[in-house]
């Protein structure tokens, strides 16, 4: 004889099923969220270490106020990104120069990408308001810079 006599025997196991899938156990909710931290450890982490135009303890207050581009620069083991950002845009260049793809990142995902050119200069649009960050994708690795407000 057939297992499921009929439609709502079946619906009835299945819905046990799914009640006992749903009751996952604290400590395995806990192991998830911590495995799902690890899941960019093997991207480099570029820090905004040598300069930043709005942070230059020798520019003027007024020179400072005067500054219609922000100039960033980051850097991770033998990779430099230097930018500059305007009302217009992002314009930047990865050195040592190379081939690859910059994208542009909120918190939300990525806003736009464009490709390195062969002196590895990249242009974007304006960026949104609030934190950003870029990620570079060059020669088969991944960094990201620290987040930054522009």
């Amino acid at each position: 004889m057939d297992r499921w006599e009929s439609d709502e025997v079946l619906l009835r196991e299945l819905t046990e099923a799914l009640a006992e899938a749903a009751a996952v156990p604290p400590a395995f909710a806990r192991a998830a969220r911590a495995a799902y931290t690890w899941r960019t450890v093997d991207v480099e982490l570029m820090l905004l270490t040598s300069y930043d135009s709005v942070l230059d303890a020798g520019l003027a207050d007024r020179a400072r106020a005067a500054l219609t581009a922000r100039q960033l620069v980051f850097d991770a083991e033998g990779i430099s990104v230097q930018v500059e950002v305007t009302e217009a845009g992002i314009a930047g260049q990865v050195l040592p120069a190379r081939s690859g793809r910059v994208e542009l990142l909120t918190a939300t995902g990525p806003v736009e990408a464009a490709e390195l050119d062969a002196l590895g200069f990249f242009l974007l649009g304006p960026p949104p308001s609030g934190p950003v960050r870029l990620r570079c994708e060059v020669d088969g690795s991944t960094v990201v810079t620290d987040w930054v407000c522009v």
